[in-house]
């Protein structure tokens, strides 16, 4: 019961924190969606069948197995740089080997691609966001710095919405 109350809240938090800062996935000269902008979620859309269902992804045990801390910093990412979205106020991307090859053109992300994103306020990790590329589209992962999930899935709104705007779902990270 407390650990469900502490996901609406944060839920509730976060999907504050992106509508007071416009992320959305509508283009500029549209308006954006007002109070309707739903929350961040943690389940899946329902496959058609059990044929369909997508293996379990465990993101945050990958990049920890991976120790992500040690991946290639993305472009312009060498160091923390000021954050462009509802990320706090400093991030750092990190690409994952697989994501890496990624760079050298194509126009979209290799299969099995993880784009880690380490999330700071004030100095301090708050958060940590990532993207693994999977046969399904985009698997979404955020976490606090606990490793309490926010947000985790595929399909999951705001950062579905958001990256669309981006290449091949990524916007801190522009491939050739």
């Amino acid at each position: 019961m407390k650990s469900d109350l502490r996901l609406i809240v944060v839920s509730a938090t976060l999907a504050c924190a992106i509508a007071l800062t416009g992320c959305s996935a509508t283009p500029p000269n549209e308006p954006a969606q007002g109070a309707g902008t739903p929350a961040p979620q943690t389940e899946t859309s329902q496959p058609s069948s059990t044929a369909d269902v997508p293996e379990p992804v465990n993101l945050l045990d990958e990049l920890k197995a991976a120790d992500y801390t040690q991946w290639t910093p993305a472009p312009g990412n060498e160091s923390r740089v000021a954050a462009k979205g509802p990320h706090g106020d400093e991030v750092q991307i990190l690409l994952d080997p697989t994501a890496e090859k990624g760079l050298a053109g194509g126009g979209e992300w290799p299969l099995d691609s993880i784009i880690a994103k380490d999330i700071f306020q004030d100095g301090e990790l708050v958060q940590i966001a990532a993207m693994k590329k999977t046969a399904d589209g985009w698997y979404w992962g955020e976490w606090d710095e606990q490793g309490t999930p926010i947000a985790e899935g595929l399909a999951v709104e705001p950062c579905e919405g958001c990256h669309a705007n981006g290449t091949d779902g990524t916007l801190g990270v522009v491939l050739k």
